[in-house]
């Protein structure tokens, strides 16, 4: 029996990313140069967001984002516990503190409310992650910190949409196993020209690439930057891999749908409200244990996991400022995530669903 795993790489047609990577060597300009400006035109109408900066890593593009919101030392940045380790290691590399928030127990979210408990004069940014995909509450956390920066981690959801707001700033990953890839890479959406523009400064040094062959020798540089930047070879996979991204994330969210609907209807399996506009990098829900499930289930042929465990508890965030949180411990207790991308047939997705409807029979699964 083959095993139906919970990621792949997403399809790209090789044809095409092959032919801009030789266009990309026979031209001499496999740095950061014209493939990664169409890259990001392209990125631009497909999200509909203006001004997207192609970076080498989503870790950059929060990075990036960090710092242009004012983390440094002695400042604080608020933050979900339930997330990648980068999106809160790359506050501590800008200096600023690690302050936690609460999550929702059923979305996994950050808890807006549990936010306005934990602002201070010196809170900068609140880092809010699209937990699955599924844009956070952007309006509701707005009314709350009046006028934080507010930065989105959209690791998770490429192409999703916002019914309540977006962040201030946006951060996407393209990294191997996301909806759309670059084998590395992340995307930054600024709010404004003039913090796109320094962005794009500070993402190679600070120094300006446009300005010819000399522009190291001739810029003064007001402000010391990183080492950020994409190159032309990646962005070719990019380029590729962005054909399919519409046709992927309609995949996605015909999976989630089966999934939901179908779950409904079966006892000691819970959901969250359904979202439409969820990117769905993976299919989560809550069950009464999700280590026994999950061997389950791989005894049934099917990979499942919990994709990211609470950061509070990691030893590098000793003396984080936190308060009580509830809501993670129910969701980091029982959350568990279903395979649910492009990778997955309808065949796949029924093995899926039968397996699960098998779980639900054992007393194991009894809450």
């Amino acid at each position: 029996m083959t095993t139906i795993p919970m990621f792949r790489p997403p399809p790209l047609n090789v044809e095409n990313a092959l032919a801009l990577v030789r266009q990309a060597i026979e031209t001499n300009y496999i740095g950061e140069g014209p493939l990664c400006a169409r890259l990001e035109a392209e990125l631009a109408t497909y999200l509909g967001l203006p001004r997207p900066l192609y970076v080498n890593s989503c870790t950059s593009a929060l990075r990036l984002a960090y710092h242009l919101a004012g983390a440094r030392r002695g400042a604080e940045v608020i933050c979900s516990p339930m997330t990648c380790l980068a999106t809160a290691t790359a506050i501590l590399e800008t200096g600023a503190s690690v302050v936690w928030a609460d999550i929702d127990p059923d979305t996994g979210n950050i808890s807006a409310s549990s936010v306005s408990h934990m602002l201070r004069p010196n809170t900068v940014a609140v880092a809010a992650v699209d937990w699955g995909g599924r844009v956070c509450d952007f309006d509701a956390l707005r009314d709350v910190t009046r006028g934080v920066a507010l930065v989105e981690d959209a690791a998770h959801g490429f192409g999703a949409t916002g019914k309540r707001g977006r962040g201030d700033f946006i951060c996407y990953s393209a990294q191997a196993i996301k909806h759309w890839t670059t084998a590395d890479g992340g995307v930054l959406v600024c709010p404004g020209s003039a913090l796109t523009e320094r962005a794009r400064l500070l993402r190679w040094f600070g120094l300006d690439r446009t300005r010819g062959a000399s522009m190291r020798c001739l810029q003064n540089v007001p402000e010391s930057g990183f080492k950020m930047q994409g190159n032309d070879i990646l962005a070719a996979v990019g380029l590729a891999s962005l054909e399919g991204a519409a046709g992927r994330l309609a995949q996605n969210r015909a999976h989630a749908a089966a999934y939901h609907e179908r779950f409904s209807s079966m006892p000691y399996i819970k959901m969250p409200p359904f979202d439409a506009g969820s990117g769905w990098w993976f299919f989560g829900m809550k069950v009464s244990s999700p280590m026994v499930f999950s061997r389950f289930m791989a005894q049934q042929g099917v990979e499942t996991g919990q994709v990211h465990a609470r950061l509070d508890t990691q030893a590098c965030f000793d003396g984080a400022r936190r308060p009580e949180m509830p809501g993670l411990e129910e969701f980091s207790a029982h959350q568990v995530n279903l395979p649910c991308g492009p990778h997955i047939t309808e065949e796949d997705r029924e093995r899926v669903m039968l397996a699960v409807e098998a779980w639900t029979h054992k007393p194991e699964a009894r809450w």
